[in-house]
């Protein structure tokens, strides 16, 4: 188990003891999760990429956005509010599911794709997947999460984990390419860093 990782256990086992109680703690060993949102703010040098090429990535509905100016560019935080979740309080296995999304436009020949109802998966390769075309019947991992440098901070009821790398997949690399008539996507382009801010129910 990633080291990071490790740490939440201590918290996600008080956690499942605060909403279940003493008596319910051990037959309940999975914490659920009811908000907040998870932030993803942009990488800078991938972003000038993005607009240099006329691609633009527009939040879907129910999605928050700010920008910020950084010394090597532009940064765009996208908001996805979390609806519901759930997370193993001994092995951290879970789903942490989201409304909102991203509208990748290219302004120049007007194609576009859109990712939607992001869902981030912790397992043994920590990953989060998306709806494509708002089908949902294909979803699919669309970013490689990494937590090697992962902050956590576990005031209840939430958990904040800060800091965590989004890499593109070769599907999502593929993908973008294909539906907005690029070349340039490739996999493990860093698309940003994510922040999660998760409120446990109860």
């Amino acid at each position: 188990m990633n080291r990071k990782l490790r740490w939440l256990v201590p918290f996600l086992a008080l956690a499942a003891i605060a909403v279940a109680g003493p008596a319910g703690a051990a037959a309940a060993p999975t914490v659920q999760l009811d908000g907040v949102r998870t932030t993803l703010w942009t990488d800078p040098g991938t972003t000038k990429v993005l607009l240099e090429n006329k691609i633009v990535p527009l939040p879907t509905r129910s999605t928050g956005v700010d920008v910020k100016w950084t010394s090597t560019g532009p940064s765009i935080g996208y908001r996805f509010r979390i609806s519901r979740g759930h997370v193993d309080a001994a092995t951290l296995a879970g789903r942490i599911k989201h409304t909102g999304g991203l509208r990748f436009l290219n302004l120049a020949n007007g194609k576009q794709l859109s990712l939607t109802r992001f869902r981030i998966v912790i397992d043994a390769h920590p990953h989060l997947t998306a709806i494509v075309n708002r089908n949902p019947k294909v979803r699919v991992s669309i970013l490689r999460l990494d937590l090697s440098k992962a902050t956590v901070a576990k005031p209840l009821p939430y958990v904040r984990v800060g800091h965590v790398g989004a890499y593109l997949t070769p599907t999502a690399a593929g993908a973008l390419n294909n539906a907005l008539g690029v070349s340039f996507f490739a996999p493990g382009i860093k698309l940003g860093m994510a922040h999660v801010n998760a409120h446990v129910a109860g």
